[in-house]
């Protein structure tokens, strides 16, 4: 449930502000307020979420992110709209043995739409399936990460088959395969942030390996014995690229809002075919090594408690794959100063049962109006 807190401040909204500035301003206080009870049926003020979310779509994108930091782990993407004239992120794009054919025209269709993306991102591309060169793929991939281990951001895409046995978790390359224990001591001197997506079957031992707070570990299985093959890899392939999966409606689709779209077309594959689900992709991106599951979700928000660690999302929230052609561009530096803002709002969030509810207000509204002038300030370039 939610509150429109009408707080206009007069030093905020000048003589010679434009009109869409002070109607920004005037609602830099909507704030998402959780009721004690989750049968509560109203709030004091009768403002359904919806309204007020048709009303923030009327005034700017700057308070539509707001809602979304607010409501939920204050995570509004890290690269928001058009993507920029030149990126430095690297996707490395790792295509297993196919072993039957029908397989590695699967991969191949889920690689080819990864390369899509990657040129509309603008990220440098790396395609390491042993094609065209004397090294193995296992070599390759060993190569391309040492050369690009300074990236901002590393992608580490594995569109293939798994393995687990005697405790070893294994992606099955072209030659050589490759474990979660090599892949660990390869990316232990990697300074970027890493977003790793095994899609294989019986992938999940990559997540206690591979787990860290500036990694992002998807797996296409939540345990080593779903071995049948994996169709998580097709799916999220085809989510990451299309707007219908903005499940929150804010013209962008998020590695999150991927992950969730992919999980439930996996679910209805199975539903379909009267078949028992034999894979459930994890995701973890919060370092506790345990992941979890898009059962744990409605929507985009958390809907239950988990017994074995913290609900992971907000990290991957802030990484967005696609935008609309309406969504608002941010330079480098703009990223960065939002970013801070954001963390702000997050520590706020995290200390909210230990403040006044007027003090848990001002310092709120306080940053909510350096976000909505800075969505302000990047809407004007």
């Amino acid at each position: 449930m939610i509150q429109l807190i009408s707080r206009q401040r007069s030093h905020a909204v000048g003589s010679n502000s434009n009109p869409k500035r002070q109607r920004v301003i005037s609602l830099t206080s909507v704030v998402f307020r959780q009721q004690s009870s989750m049968q509560a049926s109203a709030c004091d003020w009768a403002v359904s979420e919806a309204s007020v979310l048709r009303e923030v779509q009327l005034v700017t994108m700057a308070v539509r992110a707001l809602i979304f930091s607010v409501c939920f782990f204050s995570s509004a993407a890290q690269a928001v709209g058009p993507a920029p004239k030149e990126s430095r992120e690297t996707l490395l794009l790792v295509v297993g043995a196919p072993g039957a054919a029908e397989f590695g025209e699967e991969f191949l269709e889920a690689s080819e739409q990864w390369e899509k993306l990657a040129e509309a991102r603008k990220w440098k591309l790396e395609r390491r399936d042993q094609a065209k060169s004397d090294k193995t793929a296992r070599e390759q991939l060993k190569s391309s990460i040492e050369e690009n281990a300074s990236a901002p951001r590393l992608w580490i895409v594995m569109l293939g088959h798994g393995t687990f046995s005697r405790n070893i978790a294994k992606f099955n390359l072209v030659g050589p395969d490759v474990s979660s224990k090599e892949l660990k001591s390869w990316l232990t001197p990697v300074t970027s942030q890493i977003v790793l997506i095994n899609c294989s079957s019986a992938s999940v031992p990559f997540v206690p390996e591979l787990a860290d707070r500036r990694r992002i570990v998807l797996t296409a299985t939540k345990s080593g014995s779903e071995y049948n093959y994996a169709r998580f890899g097709k799916y999220f392939a085809k989510a990451a690229s299309d707007l219908k999966n903005d499940i929150d409606h804010d013209k962008e689709v998020s590695l999150l809002e991927a992950f969730l779209a992919a999980s439930d077309e996996v679910e209805r594959f199975y539903q379909q075919a009267g078949r028992l689900s034999t894979e459930h992709a994890l995701l973890n991106d919060n370092g506790d090594k345990a992941g979890t599951t898009a059962d744990f979700y409605r929507g985009i928000r958390p809907a239950k408690e988990s017994l074995e660690g913290k609900i992971d999302g907000a990290l991957a929230a802030r990484i967005i794959l696609i935008s609309s052609p309406e969504a608002i561009g941010f330079p480098e530096e703009m990223e960065a100063r939002r970013t801070a803002i954001e963390s702000e709002i997050d520590k706020l969030r995290s200390r909210k049962s230990f403040l006044a509810e007027n003090d848990y207000l001002d310092q709120l509204e306080k940053l909510m109006l350096q976000l909505a002038e800075l969505y302000d300030e990047a809407e004007e370039k």
